[in-house]
């Protein structure tokens, strides 16, 4: 009885979103952060090396996001459009915190960048959830 109840938590954990965001996301963050931690030991700013894992990055995640996360059918044309506006938004936001933080006050950019992940990528999903890839009709939050 133990197996079953286990094998069924884990069926459905496996159907949300949220946690399948969370396994795309974390493999995909952490491709992405290898490479940043890369080009900025190679002496590359930090926000240039931003710049090139996000861009690498969101092709990835659309991809992923849109067929294993949210299982969209909709139409692809405005799904990447407001994709890449969800994108844009978390790029700012992502810049913004290595301007501040790492720019102007000096912190560590790898400490930095670990930190705006984890920001970023929690205003991503809300916008990949309830307008990028939201389902028409019932509310299925």
């Amino acid at each position: 009885m133990m197996e079953t109840d286990r094998r069924s938590l884990a069926k459905t954990l496996w159907h949300s979103p949220v946690l399948r965001f969370g396994a795309i996301g974390g493999l995909n963050n952490l491709l992405s952060y290898g490479i940043f931690v890369a080009l900025t030991r190679a002496g590359m700013p930090s926000i240039g090396a931003a710049t090139i894992t996000y861009a690498t990055g969101m092709v990835v995640s659309y991809l992923a996001n849109r067929t294993f996360t949210f299982r969209h059918s909709g139409n692809t044309r405005r799904s990447v459009l407001q994709f890449i506006v969800v994108n844009i938004a978390g790029y700012a936001l992502n810049v913004a915190i290595l301007a501040l933080f790492v720019e102007l006050i000096g912190w560590n950019a790898l400490v930095v960048q670990l930190g705006a992940i984890v920001i970023v990528a929690t205003g991503i999903y809300l916008g990949m959830r309830f307008w990028v890839f939201r389902t028409t009709g019932a509310a299925d939050a």
